[in-house]
């Protein structure tokens, strides 16, 4: 997919993703942005329970920026 002679002129600074939450009961991953009510969507699913109980997944990577290069579509960290 990346030009290897594409010198990268045109640059889009990629957003980092938003904060990740793991449930304490079922382990599910989920994006703070996605608990519209703030309880864990899977553990109402399967049982019916309404768990808030989150612990916060540090980000890989945390302060290094990305960007993508609109030419070739390399994916380049600063």
């Amino acid at each position: 997919m990346s030009d290897p002679d594409c010198r990268h002129h045109e640059l889009v600074l990629l957003t980092p993703p938003g904060k990740k939450l793991r449930c304490r009961h079922c382990h599910l991953v989920i994006g703070e942005k996605e608990l519209a009510d703030g309880n864990c969507p899977e553990c109402w699913e399967v049982s019916g329970m309404k768990y808030r109980d989150f612990e916060p997944i540090a980000p890989q990577g945390e302060g290094a920026a990305r960007y993508r290069c609109e030419n070739c579509g390399a994916i380049i960290n600063g």
